[in-house]
């Protein structure tokens, strides 16, 4: 199984905060490369005006590769520091998670210790934390 994540975003920050998480799915990779069911988890997380109207979707298809879309407002994240944005994005992206591998079960994956190891992972780089941590990224995205 893989892990990996695109980005379709009108924020910098956004591509910038998808770059922190390459440890992770790197870790991730490694770990559970033998899984063959999911082949693939593949998350986009798109940034869009909210006038396009575009929203969050998963599918898992015949080719064994499960994608969660996850669109977020750009008109909530450009008044957020780029703190704010990756506590909320991370939460985001771990609850749809969380809830898709509910939905989808998949016999050689246990779901329960991906999610563990993510969340673990996550906090080792400050994804994830309960609280925004304002000691750091208080850059706003414009």
């Amino acid at each position: 199984m893989e892990m990996s994540v695109v980005c379709d975003t009108y924020l910098p920050y956004l591509i910038e905060l998808r770059d922190e998480l390459e440890v992770v799915w790197d870790k991730i990779n490694e770990k559970y490369k033998k899984i063959n069911e999911p082949k693939e988890i593949g998350f986009a997380f798109r940034c869009l005006p909210d006038e396009i109207g575009r929203k969050t979707f998963r599918r898992y298809d015949k080719d064994k590769e499960l994608t969660l879309d996850i669109t977020v407002s750009y008109e909530k994240y450009k008044k957020m520091y780029k703190t704010e944005i990756r506590h909320d994005l991370g939460h985001t992206f771990y609850s749809y998670l969380e809830d898709s591998l509910k939905k989808y079960k998949f016999k050689q994956l246990n779901a329960k210790e991906l999610l563990s190891d993510i969340k673990e992972w996550c906090n080792e780089i400050g994804w994830l934390e309960d609280e925004v941590d304002y000691s750091k990224d208080l850059d706003y995205p414009e």
